[in-house]
């Protein structure tokens, strides 16, 4: 099921699951992975899902299509991505999980971003959410992540410094290398 952005569409806290929920009418809803602890206080007001919340669907969304996800991973991302931009408190940077790279890459908000874990060298895909002049708010695009003993899933926000990410290079991209004189 591919979702398109609605006018009816509601943002809501639900007390019971203790999360951000999105009501996509007709009894669907969204559930996000963001907990009442992580939310600002504007979260817990019911809001409809307005033009800019339109607008970042599209640019996350668009972003995305070249990841190997289905549609509904690829919707759980794109969700996700919009409640950490609009609802979640500020995070500090877990920098320290990456190796620097040094690439003066800016990222920009709906780029996908590509880092390394310092401890097991894994390449890790991100998805850009805001992007600060030092540190960018990112959410997890891939299945999991592992750090230090603790397990990120598909869509959970994480801020990282930006000298540790680079900009993400599909598989598929070919690449040309220029030929030596």
């Amino acid at each position: 099921m591919t979702l398109k952005p609605d006018d009816r569409w509601q943002w809501y806290y639900d007390d019971t699951q203790d999360r951000m929920m999105l009501d996509l009418t007709e009894g669907l809803h969204f559930r996000s992975r963001f907990p009442k602890k992580m939310l600002t206080p504007e979260a817990f007001e019911s809001q409809s899902f307005c033009v800019d919340d339109a607008a970042s669907f599209f640019n996350f969304d668009e972003k995305c299509r070249d990841v190997d996800f289905n549609h509904q991973q690829r919707a759980e991302l794109v969700l996700n991505a919009l409640v950490a931009s609009r609802f979640l408190k500020p995070l500090m940077p877990k920098s320290w999980h990456f190796v620097a790279c040094h690439s003066g890459w800016q990222p920009e908000a709906g780029q996908l971003a590509e880092t390394t874990l310092s401890d097991t060298c894994q390449p890790v895909r991100l998805l850009v959410v805001e992007s600060g002049s030092s540190a960018a708010l990112c959410v997890v695009a891939q299945t999991s992540l592992e750090l230090s003993g603790k397990k990120l899933l598909l869509g959970e926000a994480i801020k990282i410094m930006n000298d540790r990410l680079r900009p993400h290079e599909p598989a598929t991209a070919v690449r040309f290398e220029q030929a030596g004189d």
